[in-house]
């Protein structure tokens, strides 16, 4: 793509958010877009890239992400593929109201925070989607390792709790990560620099009558910036879809991940501040490593005029081992975690073509997935086995949904929207378990009794004016304990915990040069389970909980070579009635929760063949356990900081272009992780971010 089409970073895709157009095409979510169009867009949904949209008929296939009355966040292909991101969910870092945490320990390297959730991997809160299929591990660890940034079509983020389609794990929204699949290209793109960086990727696309072919393969290896911190990935994938007709399409997607990573290991705060690139002596041996295998078939059918049906059947693993050893101590620990999962997914949609309906869309979607787990803890020296396993868990879970969403426009500027959305839970488990005094011995529990949980959803959109717009929304999702948390083995059985959202907003695109949102949301959780930390794997009811707080949003472009954009998040999280045995955490905030998110930036074209940019995030501080207290840093939060990037994008021809980036462009110093270890030698665990770093890229499509 040429600079004149090229997008000026995230302000093209807010100000898309923002706007509107009247009438768009949809083929199936699987089909990608021709050069300079999109494919994916409601009546009133924003195109993905900022680009043209191409008007072509009526829509097929079922609703998207951008169909969700709700904050709806879409980064286009363009801005993910000039990224270096040691870790896929890192580039998530430039969508509003989203914040990473980057724990740089070998496979487990960062998480995602959303809704006042935190990024500590003790609740399950966002489901996250790999081509419309389930990628969270089995307590919930969303995983994108297996994606490299040039196969990327684009990443859809819908905030909240209005959005019917998914339940296990969809606490406070989704994230669906869109793979290219169709088209002609060849593009080869090379990524080099600090820390002895590379990173070559290669995406082969070629139609041929009715049959499209898409191929990728990548590879990333770095020293990182930390010693002892060497990884290695190299993910491919292959997918062919056949179709014959515009009512038929039939498609398979191949998809693998090989991950060998050392482990740096966590540093006190003053080693953090004087030695940030040092690796304590006892993590030498820690490190690990993850394979990821993934089949899929999917299927979408036009059954009649407006009648559409979507299948997506699969089966994938995630197989890692870990060894780690967080103190000088404690013993060395083999942690391996043998997930697999089966499901599929079933989409009926009907589209009222009579203009008499009202723009009457009904759509009923089925889900099962299977995970079949195993999970062990095993002593070790130097990563050799010291004996039998100390932890071992073996469990099934089964979870099957379903749900039902119809929306009409009564009369032209107003959009309503209702769902209804049920979850059933099973399973069964064999656990390792070993009481105080006595023998290790196998114990089977059943899942908890979880019953039907139900889901209602409602929501309603008024467009007085066309660029502009008011919405609100409610909607109710579900959350459990994870692995070991979901079964009965604590002899109360725990209910689900039941989160009631709600959300009122602005949108507003009435200039072509100005574009804003607003929101305000609010989330309660009626009894949130959470796993302890201690690794004993049991859960804990922390009890009712609240989260709240409001997104600003804001792009300016007074130019046609500049762009302007702002992004900010205010987060306030509260215990509101944590029990008796938490009585004293009443009021006080939940722990890793950013007081706030803020991201900006800059896009300018000073010349027609390139662009440079500009990119600030910014973080709030948070406390590191629920009762807002240590004694290293008293009622203090920590873990506030401020980094700005730079890059540069040139076209030397249509086929070749150049790019260099630069992150952390002012150096600072700053903790990348923060949490609080209360065994052996207590105290903060840091882990510093990068210092400054440069890479060099080039693209060459052939």
């Amino acid at each position: 793509m040429t600079p004149r089409a090229r997008t000026s970073g995230l302000a093209a895709a807010l100000a898309a958010l923002l706007s509107a157009p009247d009438v768009a095409a949809a083929p199936p979510e699987d089909a990608a877009p021709p050069e300079g169009a999109l494919a994916t867009a409601a009546p009133e949904a924003p195109p993905a890239l900022g680009e043209e949209v191409v008007v072509v008929g009526q829509r097929i296939g079922p609703l998207d992400s951008a169909d969700v009355v709700a904050s709806v966040d879409i980064l286009g292909g363009e801005q993910i593929q000039e990224q270096s991101a040691a870790e896929p969910l890192e580039l998530l870092r430039r969508v509003p109201a989203v914040y990473i945490e980057s724990f740089n320990q070998g496979i487990i390297n960062a998480d995602i925070g959303l809704r006042g959730f935190n990024t500590q991997g003790d609740v399950a809160h966002t489901k996250l989607l790999i081509d419309g299929i389930p990628s969270n591990h089995h307590v919930g660890l969303p995983d994108m390792k297996a994606v490299f940034p040039l196969e990327i079509e684009r990443m859809e983020v819908v905030k909240g709790t209005n959005d019917p389609r998914y339940g296990l794990n969809n606490v406070a929204g989704n994230i669906n990560v869109i793979t290219r699949k169709t088209g002609n290209e060849r593009i080869a793109r090379l990524l080099a620099g600090s820390y002895w960086t590379v990173e070559p990727q290669v995406l082969v696309a070629t139609e041929r009558d009715a049959l499209s072919q898409t191929y990728f393969a990548g590879y990333r290896g770095s020293d990182s910036y930390r010693d002892h911190a060497r990884t290695d990935r190299v993910a491919g994938s292959a997918k062919w879809f056949y179709e014959p007709s515009r009512e038929l399409r039939v498609g398979l997607i191949l998809r693998g991940m090989l991950l060998d990573a050392d482990a740096p290991g966590y540093l006190s705060g003053d080693d953090a501040r004087a030695r940030p690139t040092t690796s304590p002596a006892h993590a030498a041996t820690d490190g690990g490593r993850q394979t990821t295998l993934h089949a899929s078939v999917h299927l979408d059918r036009e059954l009649a005029d407006g009648l559409s049906w979507q299948l997506k059947g699969y089966g994938q693993a995630f197989l890692r081992d870990r060894w780690v050893k967080f103190d000088p101590d404690l013993d060395q620990q083999l942690r391996v975690e043998d997930d697999r999962q089966y499901g599929a997914i079933s989409v009926l949609t009907y589209r009222a073509r009579d203009p008499r309906a009202l723009g009457l869309t009904v759509e009923w979607g089925v889900d099962y997935q299977l995970q079949d787990s195993r999970y062990q803890r095993i002593p070790t020296v130097e990563r050799k086995r010291q004996g039998p396993a100390f932890r071992d868990e073996d469990f099934a879970l089964h979870a099957v949904g379903s749900y039902v969403q119809a929306s009409a426009s009564p009369i032209k500027p107003i959009k309503l929207v209702a769902a209804l959305r049920a979850d059933r839970l099973a399973g069964a488990g064999s656990f390792l378990e070993q009481p105080e005094g006595e023998a290790a011995r196998r114990v089977d529990y059943g899942l908890n009794d979880y019953g039907f949980i139900w889901q209602p959803k409602a929501s309603v959109m008024v467009t007085p004016v066309k660029g502009q717009s008011l919405y609100a929304n409610y909607g109710r999702t579900f959350q459990i304990g994870t692995g070991k948390g979901a079964f009965a083995v604590q002899g109360t059985p725990l209910d689900p915990s039941i989160n009631d959202g709600w959300e009122v907003g602005y949108r507003s695109s009435v200039f072509p040069w100005v574009t804003s949102h607003l929101a305000y949301w609010e989330q309660r959780a009626s009894g949130e389970v959470r796993d302890r930390g201690d690794g004993s794997g049991d859960v804990e009811n922390v009890g009712e909980t609240l989260r709240r707080g409001f997104d600003v949003e804001l792009t300016l472009r007074p130019f046609d070579f500049l762009s302007v954009w702002g992004a900010f998040s205010r987060t306030l999280s509260e215990q509101v009635e944590p029990g008796p045995a938490l009585a004293a955490n009443k009021g006080k905030e939940l722990n890793h929760v950013p007081r706030f998110s803020a991201k900006g930036g800059i896009d300018l074209h000073p010349v027609q063949d390139l662009l440079v940019s500009l990119f600030c995030y910014a973080q709030g501080g948070y406390y590191l356990n629920k009762e807002n207290f240590t004694e290293e840093h008293g009622a203090r939060r920590v873990g506030d900081y401020v980094v700005v990037n730079a890059s540069a994008a040139y076209d030397v021809t249509e086929a070749l272009s150049v790019g260099a980036e630069v992150n952390n462009l002012l150096d600072r110093s700053y903790d990348t992780s923060i949490w609080y270890k209360d065994f052996g030698a207590a105290g903060a665990q840091h882990n510093p971010g990068n210092g400054r770093s440069a890479y060099v890229t080039g693209t060459l499509s052939f």
